[in-house]
């Protein structure tokens, strides 16, 4: 890390140079004066994150998860960078792009800066500067710290709605927890652990989706806990009065403790965190006991809004 007032001197001396404006024109150098600057700014600043990817080919038995976790990353970096990769699976000799720290590549539109974007990943505009080498004229630049997102994933019209007002995006699927029915890739009761091997009680079910698949909430009620659950990697738990949900090993979280859902609200994304040999998601029925909350099998529950949910859209 340079000494923080070269770099402000640096920021300093450009924002008398240029319009803010002006930072997101253009790219390269093309003439003398302005390859000297550049050489300036990565003398003060270091390369540009973008131009520090490590080169990773994938090896066989090698999951984006578990790369991901060889380089201490989020799989969502992996994924923003590496668009080909957006499914969630990698191929043997496939060659990604694999960034220092966690964080997402984002392109300039008119009229935006250094200020405006930091405002928007709430960052300092002088760390996404110095991220960035301190170009003066960037066309995409990396957001240090940022989650990288999937495009909301195509299904029918007839069973969503979009509140034109609202970015709440909230899907009528009658209660099931993904925007169509998917497989079962592991049921409630007792099992040999996929990830342990060890004889135990699996108290939900899993739902074998993509990574980015919507999670949805199946009923409306508030969110007890949003956060970090262990082995259960992201996850939500939602308080429905007399009953609980719960949805495990998220990519991403789209609410926070305390908030009030609707029915089929987007609360996450589908991930492989935690506990988890790939994407799905882990679901459960909970309802109160003596002893606290009780697990109950989803399985008649969710065949129920399956069958419905099929036979509608035939």
């Amino acid at each position: 890390m340079k000494p923080a007032w070269k770099i402000s001197l640096f920021v300093i001396a450009i924002a008398s140079l240029l319009p803010l404006p002006a930072l997101a024109t253009v790219s390269k150098p093309t003439t003398p004066a302005d390859e000297s600057n550049a050489k300036e700014a990565e003398e003060l600043c270091g390369k540009p994150t973008l131009d520090d990817l490590t080169q990773h080919k994938v090896k066989q038995g090698e999951t984006l998860e578990a790369i991901a976790k060889q380089y201490n990353l989020k799989t969502a970096t992996l994924m923003g960078l590496n668009p080909e990769v957006r499914n969630g699976s990698v191929n043997v000799g496939q060659t990604l792009s694999i960034p220092p720290l966690d964080g997402l590549t984002y392109r300039f539109k008119n009229e935006e800066n250094y200020t405006t974007v930091a405002k928007k990943y709430n960052i300092r505009a002088d760390v996404l500067f110095e991220r960035n080498g301190c170009q003066q004229k960037p066309k995409v630049v990396f957001v240090p710290g940022a989650i990288w997102k999937p495009d909301p994933i195509p299904f029918n019209p007839a069973i969503a709605s979009r509140g034109s007002d609202n970015p709440t995006v909230i899907m009528q699927t009658g209660g099931y927890p993904l925007p169509y029915p998917v497989p079962v890739t592991s049921g409630y009761g007792w099992r040999i652990n996929p990830v342990t091997a060890i004889w135990s009680f699996h108290s939900g079910i899993d739902l074998g989706a993509p990574f980015g698949t919507p999670v949805l909430a199946a009923k409306a009620g508030q969110v007890d806990f949003a956060g970090w659950g262990d082995g259960y990697g992201n996850l939500i738990e939602l308080d429905h009065g007399s009953t609980g949900t719960r949805y495990a090993h998220l990519e991403a979280i789209y609410v926070s403790q305390g908030q009030q859902i609707a029915q089929g609200q987007q609360i996450g994304i589908v991930g492989s965190t935690g506990r988890s040999t790939g994407p799905h998601l882990h679901f459960e029925i909970m309802v109160p006991s003596g002893d606290g909350w009780l697990a109950l099998d989803p399985s008649p529950y969710l065949n129920r809004i399956a069958g419905a949910m099929s036979d509608f859209l035939l």
